[in-house]
C-alpha cells in the first residue's frame, strides 16, 4: 500500500516556504505574457508541449492564501495566453497543486497551463 510520509512533506514545505522563491529570479525578458499582478513564464521541465506557469508577481505560498480577484486574474491571464499560443479552441488543462498531498513542491502559487496534445487522465 503506498502511504504518504507526511513528515518529510511537512518538513519539507517549512523549509521551502523559508527559502527566496525560485519564480521571483525571473527577469521580466522572460516572460510570454503578463498582467498587473501576474506573469507566465515557461515550465522548466514540461510535461507537454505547452506548458507555462502562472505566477503572481508578489510571492504568496499558496491557492489558499490568494485573495480571489488574483486568482481571476491569473485564470485570465492563463486564458489569454492559451489563445495567443493557438491552444484555446483544440483544449488545454489548468492545474494548482497545494500542499503536500496535493503535490505542491514549490511554495509560490502558481497554475500550470498545458496544451499542444491530448492530455492523458488523470494528470499530465
Amino acid at each position: 500500500m503506498f502511504r504518504i510520509r507526511e513528515p518529510k512533506f511537512y518538513t519539507h514545505r517549512d523549509l521551502a516556504i523559508k527559502r527566496p522563491s525560485p519564480f521571483i529570479e525571473n527577469l521580466e525578458s522572460g516572460y510570454i505574457n503578463e498582467s498587473e499582478r501576474a506573469f507566465v513564464i515557461r515550465d522548466k521541465k514540461p510535461r507537454a508541449p505547452i506548458h507555462f506557469l502562472v505566477i503572481p508577481k508578489v510571492r504568496i505560498i499558496s491557492i489558499l492564501d490568494a485573495p480571489q480577484d488574483l486568482i481571476a486574474e491569473m485564470i485570465q491571464l492563463a486564458k489569454e495566453t492559451a489563445a495567443q499560443h493557438g491552444i484555446a479552441d483544440s483544449g488545454f488543462r489548468l492545474v494548482i497543486n497545494t500542499n503536500p498531498q496535493g503535490l505542491q513542491t514549490v511554495y509560490h502559487l502558481h497554475i500550470h497551463l498545458l496544451g499542444g496534445r491530448q492530455l492523458k487522465a488523470p494528470f499530465w
